[in-house]
């Protein structure tokens, strides 16, 4: 091995970055007094009911919930669903196999209906 000198690089030399103290530039002007903050929470909370009283948001009239339809449809959608189940029956005559399947169309319609109306379904 040779003892040859290295390569000059083009590379600068390494920045060393070192800390220094903040300097601040006040751009506003200090105002005079400060003005106290209140400390007394529960007298905060009593003037702001004073002036929304005074404004009147506090005066609220109840109003009366409208009548739900649920029910009423719920029972115009069962009945009216059971009768055409039953019509369909009686038109295919009285055989005990439309009787039974017509007996499972009224469970899985009344099942089906009721947990769709009151478990489903918000109120309307």
């Amino acid at each position: 091995m040779s003892d040859a000198a290295p390569l000059p690089s083009d590379d600068p030399p390494p920045v060393k970055h070192t800390l220094t103290t903040a300097k601040f530039e006040a751009i506003n002007a200090p105002s005079g007094t400060p003005t106290p903050a209140p400390t007394d929470v529960y007298q905060v909370l009593r003037d702001n009911l004073a002036r929304e009283n005074a404004a009147g948001m506090n005066a609220v009239k109840p109003v009366r919930k409208r009548p739900s339809r649920r029910k009423r449809d719920f029972w115009l959608m069962l009945v009216l669903g059971n009768l055409t189940i039953g019509a369909l029956v009686a038109l295919t005559g009285r055989n005990v196999v439309a009787v039974i399947f017509g007996l499972a169309g009224v469970v899985i319609l009344s099942a089906a209906l009721s947990w769709v109306m009151w478990f489903v379904m918000e109120d309307y």
